[in-house]
């Protein structure tokens, strides 16, 4: 827990700590909604969610999976994502990411998959140069056929020009 809030508390991350998940982008607080409506005292499984119901942010959702001890899978990801920062549905995050762009997303994911609750964080892209955008993520758990934790439903929106200015005050600070 202690590696996540050292992240969280990071210049380039916000996480919202008060538990209200105010997302700012209406996809986002869709998604939110959807995953709430199934949760309904207990976590979700991933089976429980049709094509139907997440079509107003099927292109913004992505499925990680834990693979192992200390690994991730990108079992689904959207095409609004992959227009961003690339196609890496299939691949591990190990496969898919710069090494501490993979430390990064490990430490969240496994955070929401040990507190089983959703979490909302806001955080400049960190990798490919993309350091002007600024993502809104939802990570929510879900559970797999077995009921167990295993799974991340995470849904992104990005920002262009929101996050220069901090960016290239992380540039002349670096």
């Amino acid at each position: 827990m202690n590696a996540f809030k050292d992240w969280a508390s990071s210049p380039r991350t916000s996480v919202a700590k008060d538990g209200s998940l105010a997302f700012e982008s209406p996809v986002l607080k869709a998604a939110l909604e959807e995953w709430n409506r199934h949760a309904a005292g207990a976590i979700p499984k991933r089976s429980s969610f049709t094509a139907r119901e997440v079509r107003s942010f099927v292109g913004h959702l992505v499925i990680f999976e834990r693979a192992g001890d200390d690994g991730y899978r990108i079992r689904l990801m959207g095409t609004r994502v992959t227009a961003v920062i690339g196609e890496m549905q299939g691949k591990t995050l190990d496969e898919a990411l710069p090494e501490d762009t993979v430390r990064r997303w490990k430490i969240a994911l496994s955070h929401v998959l040990s507190a089983l609750r959703p979490v909302r964080i806001v955080s400049t892209v960190a990798f490919n140069s993309l350091d002007f955008l600024e993502a809104e993520i939802l990570l929510a758990p879900l559970c797999d056929e077995h009921g167990e934790a295993t799974m991340v439903f995470t849904v992104a929106t990005f920002r262009s020009g929101v996050a220069v200015k901090g960016a290239l005050q992380n540039r002349q600070n670096a």
